[in-house]
């Protein structure tokens, strides 16, 4: 368990990196320019960090922990994700603006989509026992997480002209339908 100290330097320099994603991309951000904003030793930072990209590996990890605990809290054997997606949505909405920071990289090409993809769609599979899984639920799972999530994704990007709500709305009844 990290102390106070520890998570609140964690915090500040996560919160300064993210600041400069707003205006730079991942490779124009440099260490000693996070340590000289978030006034911190250069030190304190390689205490936590290897480089920015490794700070970016361990922000997308928490993330996809986060959603992994939404997934464990909400997610039922069953293969109706309708209640899991609704909760991811809510989720990765109310932190949109990190969400979107760390998603529309260049250099990262949405390798943290692809991240939470490929932790639902293991996540479901893993539910299932593999003998009870015919190829029909596998193309299903894959459908839906890919669907939701490249919608999602899109959505980020701002690709799809489509607001949060009616996204949300379109899950919904795109769920009622796969029920």
């Amino acid at each position: 368990m990290e102390d106070r100290r520890t998570i609140k330097t964690k915090k500040v320099i996560k919160d300064t990196f993210l600041d400069l994603l707003r205006t730079n991309s991942i490779n124009k951000i440099s260490v000693s320019e996070i340590t000289r904003i978030a006034d911190i030793g250069r030190g304190t930072f390689y205490c936590h960090y290897l480089d920015v990209y490794d700070l970016q590996e361990q922000i997308e990890d928490e993330m996809c922990l986060e959603l992994s605990n939404i997934f464990n809290k909400t997610y039922s054997t069953s293969l109706d994700v309708s209640e899991l997606f609704l909760a991811i949505t809510d989720y990765i909405f109310g932190h949109g603006e990190q969400f979107s920071l760390l998603a529309v990289q260049e250099a990262n090409n949405s390798k943290l989509m692809q991240k939470i993809r490929q932790l639902f769609v293991n996540k479901i599979g893993n539910l299932v026992p593999e003998k009870m899984l015919s190829d029909y639920h596998k193309v299903r799972i894959l459908f839906v997480v890919s669907g939701v999530i490249g919608l999602i994704d899109d959505y980020l990007r701002k690709d799809s002209g489509i607001d949060k709500d009616s996204i949300t709305s379109g899950l919904n009844k795109l769920m009622e339908l796969l029920r």
